[in-house]
C-alpha cells in the first residue's frame, strides 16, 4: 500500500520556493494521477499552498480537476485535437507543439478572444515541439489570429538531474533563450517562459 503524506508534500513545496526568485512560477505536474499518487488530493493540497499552476497530460485528466473544484489555472501538456471544444469549455490551457495542433486549435477557438495557449519548442528532447523551421509558418498562422494569445512558451530539459550532460543542458538552455528572442520580436511580450524542470 502507498501512503502519501501531504505534510511532506508540503515541506517540498516550500522548500523548493524558498530556493526560487520570488517572481518565479511554480508548475506542479499531476499527470497520470499525479503519477499515481492521487492527482485529486495532491493538486488540492499544492492549490492551497499557492501554486501557480498544475499539468496534466491529458484533457480528460484536467476536466477531472475542474470537476473536483480546482480553479488553478492547469495546462495541458499533450492534448488531443478532437476534445479542443471540452478542453476550452474547462478553461484549460494547451500546450501546442505542431503546425497539425496550431491550426486545429485555431479552429476550436473561433469565437473566442485572446485565449490563452502554449507553445513547446524542441531544444533536444526530441519528443514533442516545433522546431526553426516551422517557426515562419508559425507567425504566419498567429498573425493578426484574435481568438489566441500566446501566454507561454516552453521546452523540456532532457538530462537535467545528469551532471554528465550538463554542457548539452546548457545548450538547451541557450537554444531557448534564442528562441524567446526570436518569438517575443514578432509576437511581443510573452507572459510565461518556462523550461527548468526537477529530475
Amino acid at each position: 500500500m502507498l501512503e502519501i503524506n501531504l505534510s511532506a508534500l508540503a515541506h517540498n513545496y516550500r522548500y523548493i520556493r524558498s530556493k526560487l526568485n520570488p517572481n518565479t512560477k511554480l508548475l506542479g505536474v499531476v499527470k497520470a494521477n499525479g503519477y499515481g499518487s492521487e492527482s485529486i488530493a495532491i493538486a488540492k493540497k499544492l492549490e492551497s499552498l499557492g501554486i501557480d499552476y498544475l499539468a496534466v497530460a491529458y484533457i480528460q485528466e484536467g476536466i477531472i480537476l475542474r470537476e473536483e473544484g480546482v480553479k488553478v489555472p492547469i495546462l495541458v501538456l499533450h492534448p488531443q485535437v478532437e476534445q479542443f471544444n471540452a478542453l476550452i469549455f474547462n478553461c484549460l490551457e494547451p500546450s501546442l507543439y505542431s503546425i497539425r495542433t496550431l491550426e486545429a486549435f485555431i479552429r476550436a477557438a473561433k469565437g473566442n478572444e485572446n485565449y490563452p495557449i502554449h507553445l513547446k519548442i524542441n531544444t533536444g528532447l526530441n519528443r514533442l515541439g516545433f522546431s526553426a523551421k516551422d517557426f515562419k509558418e508559425v507567425f504566419k498562422l498567429l498573425d493578426s489570429e484574435k481568438s489566441l494569445h500566446v501566454k507561454g512558451l516552453l521546452s523540456h530539459l532532457a538530462a537535467s538531474d545528469d551532471p554528465l550532460e550538463r554542457a548539452f543542458t546548457q545548450r538547451q538552455i541557450n537554444l531557448f533563450k534564442d528562441c524567446i528572442q526570436i518569438f517575443e520580436s514578432t509576437l511581443g511580450p510573452i507572459e510565461i517562459k518556462h523550461l527548468l524542470n526537477t529530475s
